[in-house]
């Protein structure tokens, strides 16, 4: 099946003979090596089994930017994953269009790609290498959770990663900071999507432990996914912004609370319970 998306500044397809000799001209830096293939070593592989796709990414010039494999049942040595699975594989941005976000423009809309190439499919996975944190906090704010880690994989510590492909998801959500003067230790964080707010998180830092104070989403928002995505990327948000912070929780008080299947679909994880209240917890640094 031949697939063509168009994202913002940059073009998803499936592979096409006319694009191997940019995909054998893709340049990586030696620690890129690392923790993905060249296209030109893993190419012909994909093309020869049909369970393979090879796709790649261009920009508005016609570049290729980018490079993947979609590989549908495979199972990954060392997790225990459903059969009727897609993994993405080799994944990397050509080193002479690096620093332009292709990479980001990739991920955030790859589930929406893979829908269409794969529809019949709901389970997406990658493997990483647990220190390449530049690329897991890309794929957790594309959605995808943190699954599994395992202690020695080909090249040390390596992280699994999951999604969903039928959680709603919003590709366009974005979190930033509000410049806008807090109380005391309250930390606003504006949730935007396609460049309008349409709610925010307060949050409240104790030590090592970032909590969550209030989750505020438009009501005309409200089934649109956003609190859910929002609480996936809020891991490598405080990442990003506080030093030091190991985990975020969050106590849902009531019998019924409307978050706590959002809670549990992000990757938080019930820690204690009443009659009247839940806490929540998820760590962030591994």
């Amino acid at each position: 099946m031949f697939i063509k998306k168009n994202f913002e500044n940059i073009t998803v397809q499936v592979y096409e003979p006319q694009y191997k000799d940019a995909l054998y001209d893709f340049k990586l830096s030696e620690r890129q090596q690392i923790y993905s293939s060249l296209p030109k070593d893993v190419l012909q592989d994909a093309i020869d089994d049909e369970d393979r796709i090879a796709n790649i990414a261009l920009n508005e010039q016609g570049d290729v930017v980018g490079f993947f494999v979609l590989h549908q049942y495979y199972q990954h040595e060392g997790y225990d994953t459903p059969n009727q699975v897609i993994y993405v594989r080799s994944l990397s941005v050509n080193e002479d269009f690096q620093g332009y976000g292709y990479g980001t423009k990739m991920m955030m809309y790859l589930p929406e790609y893979v829908q269409a190439l794969f529809p019949n499919f709901n389970h997406l996975y990658l493997v990483v290498d647990a220190e390449n944190k530049g690329a897991w906090n890309v794929y957790e704010r594309a959605g995808f959770m943190h699954a599994a880690t395992k202690e020695e994989g080909p090249i040390g510590k390596e992280r699994l990663y999951y999604l969903d492909l039928d959680s709603k998801h919003v590709s366009s959500l974005k979190l930033k900071p509000n410049t806008d003067e807090q109380p005391y230790n309250i930390h606003i964080i504006d949730l935007i999507k396609d460049e309008r707010k349409v709610g925010f998180l307060a949050i409240e830092r104790h030590d090592q432990r970032m909590n969550i104070s209030s989750v505020e989403v438009n009501k005309e928002e409200r089934h649109n996914g956003i609190a859910e995505s929002a609480l996936r990327q809020l891991s490598t948000y405080v990442r990003k912004h506080f030093d030091g912070v190991e985990l975020i929780t969050i106590t849902l008080y009531g019998e019924n609370n409307e978050l706590k299947p959002l809670c549990i679909n992000s990757n938080f994880v019930e820690i204690d319970a009443a009659d009247d209240y839940i806490v929540f917890e998820k760590y962030i640094n591994y």
